[in-house]
């Protein structure tokens, strides 16, 4: 069966299921609820069902009744609003590290999800956050520790600071393609030498905002 972020087509479908529940009647299904809604013949199926969304993330249970709950994993992961969240606030997921051949929000790469301001960023479609570590992007402010909303896109103008794939690692440069057709991936701190690719760059986005706790 064919996946999608971690979830098998009919994890994703029963997954839509609680959604849907949650946001007509404003308050979480029973098991019984969700086995008859999504046409399991008996608790037991739903409740397996649950508990695989559980460990993958995108629910929390407790024993109390109709205490099931949706993680902004799941949120973002049906690219939905939360409807009990601050309308103000949207998530973008943290992205640990971004493995080659995966796609940029394949579930192992996110760490989290971070609440940003949507008066800051507006939409949140096609973006996520990296964390900077090190300074060698201090000459643009960006620095040790800083969050970086990134846009997602596969190509980018001369001067454009990107995050782009190399040796299985994400780093953050200015974008330069000289007249012989290789980029340089350009450090703004002085102490850092350009990197040359030669080969195909694997841009993974743009850029567009630094997010930074004033704590």
């Amino acid at each position: 069966m064919a996946k999608k972020e971690g979830l098998t087509e009919k994890q994703s479908a029963f997954l839509k299921e609680i959604y849907r529940f949650i946001s007509e009647k404003k308050y979480p299904p029973s098991i019984r609820e969700l086995a008859s809604i999504s046409g399991f013949s008996s608790p037991r199926g739903a409740s397996d069902h649950l508990n695989m969304l559980a460990r993958k993330g995108y629910v929390q249970r407790n024993p109390s009744p109709r205490s099931l709950r949706l993680t902004e994993k799941a949120f973002w992961y049906l690219k939905v609003p939360n409807p009990f969240s601050d309308d103000n606030v949207m998530y973008l997921p943290l992205l640990g590290r971004i493995a080659a051949g995966k796609p940029v929000f394949a579930e192992e790469n996110i760490s989290e999800y971070v609440p940003v301001s949507k008066h800051i960023m507006g939409r949140a479609e096609g973006q996520f956050i990296l964390k900077v570590r090190g300074d060698s992007m201090s000459g643009d402010h960006i620095v040790d520790g800083d969050m970086l909303i990134v846009k997602i896109q596969d190509t980018a103008e001369n001067g454009d600071i990107i995050a782009a794939l190399l040796n299985d690692e994400a780093v953050v440069k200015r974008f330069y393609r000289r007249s012989d057709g290789t980029v340089e991936l350009i450090s703004s701190n002085p102490l850092y030498e350009p990197i040359v690719v030669k080969d195909a760059i694997k841009i993974q986005g743009k850029v567009i905002a630094i997010y930074r706790s004033i704590y």
